[in-house]
């Protein structure tokens, strides 16, 4: 019975999900008598084989925890973490839904740290040796808390930084994890000076080796003394202390223009360049366990990588092929012996427990957008020129199996903007070329990962020299003759969303249509409800849109704010947002489809119940994944699931 039951809830939320959509044919001239690969799902694309997914192994290399997409007996989604001990094959599950996790250095316990959508934050502990215990916050007050250091020389202790005592000021604690006693560590006198701290957890407790100042100066802890400065425009990405040798390893510009990984002496001073790329900045390095760099990657265009461990070596022979094949790592043991390794490319990923003493591999999981992948398109990388002589970077996905002539085109733009867009499976793009679109993905000015005169160049730039790089974008792709000028749609979440809304009132005769979602309508709205706990990156809003408490610059981003040109619309535009956002507050959904409709403009809303700054829950995401689907066919002519 309790299966039946289960089938038939099951059967009863598919059905509540997909409704009794209709597939809609495509009505763009260059689609219609095309031969389109089959109509591919949201779920065909989003989902893992085996429903499982975030393999991470236990700092002893003897379990191993993943999340699995499961449903209650009530037919209600939730994850589930699952763990399993690899000696002798046993296997169980938490009774709580976990949506993320990280090991404990005694490799039985994990910890969970989720971070609401009113900025607060709590701490969950849970024992493998007791997994249907009911799941209660371990820390559970009024603010919002990150865990800096989980000390693996001390079982008692870890290090977090919380902002209790000022909702600007983070200052750093250390953690009793059985009596929640709090020990201050490092009180941030001057709000929002303190960026980072180097831990040294080789002693019991931990202890603070270095502090990092303005995002750009270390200073030895207790002596204060200067021991890097990364330059006037120069910044400390990460920063960490290599056990095996008396040296920092740092990710920073260091008085250049790109981000470098390089090695600080701190005997002599002297600096060594580990990797460096002349293009791009170095985007992440992973460490051993003696906290010595073991892998660092960069991203031109497809992802490249450098190895400095053996195991890490191994791994990479095993998994990365530049431009075919990308990887990224989920977690190792502390001997850096066995891994959870995810291999991408543009098609979807494989997850796999690799083990390097031996050189053995086991699939775990992997996207089930594999079974699909004959019909899915090519992501590839592309590079034009602005129209004041800026080189710009991007991807361009094209549908699979017809000819790129004329097609209707999507500009999805990222989000940030102080980010950037990635050659990997993107689970979006992919949806929409299946409809028949061309994808245009454009790492304007401003963006990150291309040194810092790059994203300098930005500054002051919304709706100004950001937006004329989007739009030379699309110029770049009608001239190759892949895109119908009369036939482009904007799209994008919160920056996108922004760059949306700047492109349907500025530009308005470029775009067919549009697609919000939870993007910026009024800068002064933003400067003036700008999140507390977001105050530490307030500097880099200054940086795009001006000084919060400069009245001059009121002006300017009245001019940048695309409600006061409502009137200039002249298409459709859908605008989607969550009605529990703290980061772009609803307000600016509310005003801008209110100012619109006055205007007798045409624009559609939805506003998702108990939704953040995010896409909310599965069935959430794949309502918004259908309007968008059924939006965008009617107005620029790509078929749709209906």
């Amino acid at each position: 019975m309790k299966l039946i039951k289960f089938i038939i809830q099951s059967f009863a939320l598919i059905l509540l999900i997909s409704g009794c959509a209709q597939p809609k044919e495509a009505t763009h001239q260059s689609l219609v008598a095309q031969q389109l690969p089959i109509l591919l799902d949201f779920k065909d694309l989003t989902t893992a084989t085996n429903s499982t997914h975030s393999y991470q192994i236990s700092p002893d290399g003897e379990k191993l925890a993943w999340l699995k997409e499961s449903f209650d007996n009530n037919g209600n989604p939730y994850t589930a973490l699952h763990f399993k001990n690899l000696k002798t094959g046993e296997t169980s599950k938490f009774s709580s839904s976990i949506p993320f996790f990280e090991w404990m250095p005694d490799s039985r316990r994990l910890i969970y740290v989720p971070h609401f959508d009113d900025m607060k934050s709590k701490i969950f502990f849970l024992d493998t040796k007791f997994p249907t215990r009911q799941l209660t916050p371990f820390y559970d007050k009024d603010n919002q808390i990150y865990v800096v250091d989980k000390l693996r020389n001390d079982p008692e202790n870890i290090i977090v930084r919380h902002n209790g005592g000022n909702a600007k000021a983070y200052n750093l604690y250390r953690l009793n994890i059985k009596t929640k006693k709090e020990t201050l560590l490092f009180k941030v006198d001057k709000e929002l000076t303190i960026d980072g701290f180097i831990i040294d957890d080789r002693v019991k407790g931990g202890s603070i080796f270095a502090y990092i100042k303005d995002k750009r100066e270390i200073y030895q802890f207790g002596t204060d003394k200067l021991l890097f400065d990364a330059g006037e425009n120069g910044k400390v990405a990460n920063a960490m202390m290599n056990h095996s040798k008396n040296t920092l390893t740092i990710l920073s510009n260091n008085n250049s223009d790109k981000t470098q990984l390089i090695e600080l002496d701190l005997a002599t001073n002297a600096i060594n360049t580990l990797y460096s790329n002349d293009t791009v900045d170095v985007d992440k390095y992973y460490y051993d366990n003696n906290h010595a760099p073991a892998l660092a990657a960069s991203y031109p265009d497809y992802q490249e990588i450098i190895t400095f461990n053996p195991n890490y070596k191994k791994l990479a022979s095993n998994f990365y092929q530049k431009g075919k094949n990308g990887i990224f790592i989920f977690s190792t043991d502390n001997k850096n012996e066995k891994f959870t390794v995810k291999q991408y490319n543009e098609y979807g990923y494989n997850i796999y427990l690799y083990d390097a003493t031996n050189d053995k591999k086991e699939l775990l999981s992997q996207s089930k957008s594999h079974h699909y992948s004959q019909y899915l398109a090519s992501q590839k990388p592309i590079q034009f020129t602005s129209r004041d002589g800026l080189t710009l970077n991007g991807y361009i996905t094209l549908p699979k199996g017809i000819k790129a002539n004329n097609l209707p085109t999507v500009l999805l733009v990222h989000g940030g903007p102080h980010a950037r867009d990635y050659w990997s499976f993107n689970s979006e793009t992919q949806l929409l070329a299946n409809r028949g679109y061309a994808v245009i993905q454009v790492n304007f000015r401003g963006s990150t990962g291309y040194g810092y005169e790059f994203t300098s160049s930005g500054y002051g730039e919304f709706s100004k020299a950001m937006h004329n790089d989007l739009i030379d974008g699309v110029n770049w792709a009608v001239e190759q003759g892949i895109t119908d000028p009369n036939n482009v749609a904007i799209m994008g979440a919160s920056y996108g969303g922004y760059a949306t809304l700047v492109g349907m009132t500025l530009t308005p005769d470029k775009f067919a249509c549009g697609i919000d979602i939870f993007g910026i309508s009024d800068l002064e709205l933003t400067v003036k409800n700008f999140p507390e706990p977001w105050k530490r990156y307030e500097d880099i809003w200054v940086n795009y849109i001006g000084d919060f408490n400069d009245p001059n610059m009121k002006q300017q981003r009245a001019q940048q704010s695309p409600i006061n040109f409502v009137n200039n619309m002249n298409a459709p535009l859908l605008v989607i947002q969550g009605d529990s956002d703290a980061v772009v507050i609803p307000e600016h959904s509310r005003r801008f489809v209110e100012a619109a409709k006055k205007a007798g403009k045409d624009v559609q809303y939805w506003e998702m119940n108990n939704v953040g700054h995010h896409y909310g829950t599965p069935t959430q995401t794949r309502k918004l994944a259908r309007k968008v689907d059924n939006f965008l066919s009617q107005c620029i002519g790509g078929r749709s699931a209906g």
